[in-house]
């Protein structure tokens, strides 16, 4: 099957994400701008997973559950499952590590949780942009240990980028480097490549994705599709 996907997408989770950012609301302009598969990767945390979760069941779009991490180095490493209850423990592990800094709302916006109604069923407490205590090393064993695939977000970029801010690409096994729609090939290095939107608007949505074939969307696939078309 031929797959346009988009795997960096932020709810109104997100303290910099947008507010019509539901997750009802995200798969609907996702089908509309002709993705058929995609995550939901917000900040250093998953509790809107469920509800994004339900909606792509509902509205037919396959779907991975994602977390965006901000690394202890204060990379932004994005972090793919396939089983929700993976994303949602891992999730838990990453939220609890973040340090005990308040959100403030009228500074940087809420952090609603909703359910697929859009009803929001809370508002998460800790700032969610904070770094987690986990190093970059820390994290590719833990996500591989729970069965997930981890990607260095947006490597070009001279803000939270891993290579602004370590100075270069560190050796590990991650299972691909995310580049912005314009970013160059070469900083890749030998790691596949995806480009995602990293949208926190709906207008955002798909303005940068990644051509995939492969049987269906589960990791062990997905990381094959990348590799042998890196091989290839």
């Amino acid at each position: 099957m031929n797959y346009r996907a988009d795997f960096h997408i932020h709810s109104c989770l997100s303290p910099c994400g947008s507010l019509e950012m539901s997750p009802a609301a995200i798969v609907q302009q996702a089908k509309e701008v002709g993705l058929n598969a995609i995550a939901l990767s917000d900040h250093n945390c998953a509790l809107n997973l469920p509800a994004f979760g339900t909606e792509c069941e509902r509205q037919g779009m396959e779907c991975l559950y994602g977390i965006e991490v901000t690394s202890m180095e204060e990379a932004h490493i994005l972090c793919l499952f396939d089983q929700l209850d993976a994303a949602m423990g891992f999730g838990e592990q990453i939220y609890d590590s973040l340090p005990d800094i308040p959100n403030n709302p009228e500074k940087f916006g809420d952090q609603p949780v909703l359910d697929e109604n859009e009803d929001v069923l809370d508002f998460v407490e800790k700032f969610l942009i904070s770094a987690s205590s986990y190093d970059i090393s820390s994290l590719v064993t833990e996500v591989h240990g729970l069965g997930g695939l981890i990607i260095p977000a947006h490597i070009d970029r001279s803000v939270y980028g891993i290579i602004a801010q370590l100075g270069f690409l560190p050796d590990e096994p991650f299972d691909a480097v995310e580049l912005t729609a314009h970013g160059d090939k070469a900083l890749a290095l030998d790691y596949p490549i995806i480009r995602s939107s990293d949208s926190h608007f709906l207008n955002g949505l798909g303005t940068a994705h990644t051509p995939l074939e492969m049987e269906s969307l589960t990791v062990k696939n997905l990381r094959s599709s990348l590799w042998n078309r890196q091989s290839g």
